[in-house]
């Protein structure tokens, strides 16, 4: 049995994303600014060496897609 994501030629990542879009287009007014505080993205890196982390670095204004207008 396929999931129906799969079988659409999707990956996880892009079902999630386009579920996560539809449920906050649906949400109720009075949810929809704590909702919008919870949209950004963090994203930071460290370079591990032998088992290790070194020291890790945000990077700034992540931008992982371009918005669509709809």
């Amino acid at each position: 049995m396929t999931f129906a994501w799969r079988a659409a030629g999707m990956n996880y990542l892009q079902y999630s994303s386009i579920a996560a879009r539809a449920l906050r287009r649906v949400a109720k007014q009075e949810l929809q600014a704590e909702i919008a505080k919870r949209q950004g993205v963090a994203v930071k890196y460290a370079k591990w060496d032998s088992g290790k982390a070194g020291v890790s670095a945000a990077i700034p204004d992540v931008e992982t897609r371009p918005k669509a207008d709809n």
